[in-house]
């Protein structure tokens, strides 16, 4: 279907009509949409005016943040699409989806991941190592390799990667999720450094604790049996004194993703309360 004409991808908020959000117009993805971090950035987004296309392995998560609208005059349209990021069919058919819908992608949350098992490395099964990586390192790659040359042949865009505070350190028990992690921030160099000439800017959030099912099952596995006892300890160690909500980290991504940061590209950003400061 013919799409209306999309504002260009990387100029500064001086070219947007007064009394439009900032990101009218733009056509967005958003994996691991279904709860968390992607649903919080999708309605963050849909509320700077871009065109969402909700995208979840869990198809029924999906479309209720499609479904729910963010209360702003102006706010962007969604869609929803169920798929499995580390099928790269399926990668491919979302990238199709929106282009279909919306039009050519100029903004990308590649955010999808799971919290891995919290065994040691000795005792981490061949299954959950390969689950891990799956979906934390493929899938980011997958949705990079099918995203990156779209926006480079519409003239540029801004791509964000979900990293963790753990792609800038190490932890005990958590062999998978770390070496996913830190091999999400590499691939982001590498994607900044090769869509730099196409005008695409490619960056990483390294999240710390953030108060969402992720974190929560997270602190299940870890302790069972009290799992309060794990987000009590996670608190005390976080200057702050407190989890992440995950519309504070959608803020940061909608403002990765906007006009107006040109120059930024290839970085790492903590928003861990602290925790990386101490």
């Amino acid at each position: 279907m013919s799409q209306p004409a999309h504002a260009s991808p990387h100029t500064t908020t001086d070219d947007t009509t007064i009394g439009e959000p900032a990101l009218h117009g733009r056509a967005a993805i958003v994996t691991g949409a279904g709860s968390g971090l992607g649903r919080a950035t999708a309605l963050a987004l849909r509320a700077a005016g871009a065109d969402v296309l909700a995208v979840d392995v869990d198809g029924d998560a999906a479309r209720r943040t499609a479904a729910q609208s963010p209360d702003t005059a102006g706010a962007g349209r969604a869609d929803a699409f169920a798929a499995d990021v580390t099928d790269p069919a399926q990668v491919d058919a979302y990238v199709a989806r929106v282009q279909e819908v919306f039009g050519t992608p100029t903004l990308f949350f590649n955010n999808a991941g799971v919290e891995g098992a919290h065994t040691t490395l000795a005792d981490t099964t061949l299954e959950s190592w390969f689950s891990v990586v799956n979906v934390n390192l493929h899938g980011v790659f997958l949705g990079l390799r099918a995203v990156l040359p779209v926006m480079a042949a519409a003239g540029g865009g801004a791509i964000v990667n979900t990293g963790s505070l753990l792609s800038l350190k190490g932890a005990p028990a958590r062999a998978d999720y770390v070496a996913t992690k830190h091999a999400v921030l590499g691939l982001t160099r590498v994607a900044a450094a090769e869509g730099a000439a196409a005008g695409v800017r490619v960056n990483c959030i390294c999240p710390g604790p953030v108060d969402t099912p992720l974190m929560s099952r997270s602190e299940h596995l870890v302790n069972p049996d009290d799992p309060q006892f794990e987000r009590r300890r996670f608190i005390a160690g976080t200057p702050l004194g407190r989890y992440g909500t995950p519309q504070e980290i959608a803020h940061l991504v909608r403002f990765l993703l906007s006009p107006g940061v040109d120059y930024l590209t290839g970085a790492a950003v903590s928003v861990d309360g602290g925790i990386t400061a101490v």
